[in-house]
């Protein structure tokens, strides 16, 4: 069990400082000069070098690379070059809007699938089974960014239930900042809870065919109880493993969510920072994905272990 955790935290390490690696040679590569553009095309040549001396572009890569991840084990992001504040006060408050979102989503995603994969499992081959079926296939085939503005037409233009976009800020109250990330985090959802239905169907029936629940059947529980008491929990690994997958995907999703929904929140500031070549800010929201997407991953594997104890006893 503890060399098992090692070669994960291990595994994990290494897997991030491949990406910070990546992020930063992929970043210095592409074409144009942010301090170009932080100053415009009329710029003069000494002003322009002025601003890249500020900034350290005239450093070598490697030694900007290096200044970089030290900074990064202080828990220095360094400065923005479009907002002139540090990046991890910037990146810490829009933090605060697509965490939440993430996470609503996500909640959204798993309720959903969970009722809707057992019921068509439970009614396998059936009317119920075939509707559900039909109804993923559906949510599988919407894009999120279409879905949002159909969402935005009937229930913020049509019904006026929620506002078509913004955020009020946690200050304005729980409530209403949850009621700003409704339809965005629906919108998020609806896509994933359908692959993830998918997967919950699959793995029930499979588990509804094994000996030991038809065991508990002939022992007199019915087939909700042997489904609720025996073949839930058996089920849950591979569902467990595309969550931890598709929580990357909605963190990804939230780039285009957010503008649709004008959200300032970490995906709008990506979108924003690649528009102006803010490298600083690129560099370490990337990384901050990567190391959200990864450690999540992590705490799946681990719950595998909780989750089958037979995992336990191999490992």
């Amino acid at each position: 069990m503890n060399r098992l955790l090692l070669y994960r935290l291990a595994s994990w390490a290494l897997t991030l400082l491949a990406i910070t690696v990546i992020a930063f040679l992929v970043l210095e590569i592409l074409p144009g000069d942010p301090a170009l553009v932080l100053l415009g095309p009329d710029a003069q040549p000494d002003t322009l070098e002025a601003l890249r001396q500020q900034l350290g572009l005239n450093q070598a890569a490697v030694v900007r690379y290096f200044e970089w991840m030290s900074g990064l084990l202080r828990g220095d992001m360094g400065t923005s070059y479009t907002y002139s504040i540090p990046v991890s006060e910037l990146i810490g408050s829009r933090l605060k809007i697509t965490i939440p979102l993430a996470v609503l989503s996500t909640a959204i995603a798993v309720g959903l699938a969970l009722v809707l994969g057992m019921y068509a499992a439970a009614r396998h081959n059936r009317v119920g089974d075939y509707g559900v079926m039909a109804v993923t296939q559906i949510g599988v085939a919407i894009p999120s960014f279409w879905l949002g503005m159909l969402l935005i037409l009937l229930f913020s233009l049509t019904l006026r239930w929620f506002s078509a976009g913004g955020f009020p800020g946690w200050e304005a109250g729980l409530w209403p900042g949850l009621r700003a990330l409704v339809l965005p985090a629906a919108a998020l959802a609806i896509a994933q809870a359908a692959v993830l239905t998918r997967v919950v169907r699959a793995s029930v029936i499979e588990v509804l065919n094994q000996d030991f629940v038809r065991t508990a059947r002939a022992k007199g529980l019915t087939r909700a109880q042997a489904l609720r008491r025996h073949a839930l929990r058996n089920a849950l690994i591979p569902v467990v493993t595309v969550i931890g997958l598709q929580f990357g995907h909605l963190l990804a999703g939230t780039i285009v969510i957010e503008n649709v929904f004008s959200l300032p929140g970490l995906g709008r500031l990506i979108f924003q920072s690649i528009n102006q070549r803010d490298l600083m800010v690129i560099k370490n929201v990337v990384v901050l994905l990567a190391v959200i997407v990864i450690t999540v991953n992590l705490i799946v594997d681990l719950l595998y272990l909780v989750i089958d104890p037979r995992l336990r006893h191999a490992s």
